[in-house]
């Protein structure tokens, strides 16, 4: 799965990812014989991961980078599109989404060996 790092705690081996399929957020925290080396994700980050699913969450496994800050006014435009910093609903007309594109970053893009078979 690819995703983007919405927040992260590299000090606490921890981050959420938003998912490419749209479903459920993912978790990761970092595994216990690797704690205190930090993950060194950052908001913004492309990673790619593999999903496991524990008590109705989605756990991310053995994520890594594949592009840096490739989306970085991501996690703002989430939260600034969140309800509770909307107008009332009764002020906007019902249907219909807004869609946040993902604009590419001008600069050399990373591909790993799959996408280069492609």
């Amino acid at each position: 799965m690819i995703g983007v790092v919405l927040w992260s705690d590299n000090t606490a081996g921890k981050a959420v990812f938003w998912c490419e399929d749209q479903g459920d957020l993912a978790y990761y925290e970092e595994p216990a014989i690797c704690m205190g080396h930090g993950s060194g994700f950052d908001p913004g980050d492309m990673v790619q991961f593999g999903i496991t699913v524990h008590r109705k969450l989605r756990i991310a496994d053995n994520p890594r980078v594949v592009l840096e800050d490739a989306a970085s006014y991501l996690p703002d435009a989430l939260r600034h599109d969140s309800p509770a910093v909307q107008e009332p609903q009764a002020a906007k007309p019902r249907g219909g989404a807004q869609i946040i594109p993902f604009t590419a970053k001008p600069g050399p893009r990373r591909c790993d060996a799959a996408q280069l078979k492609a």
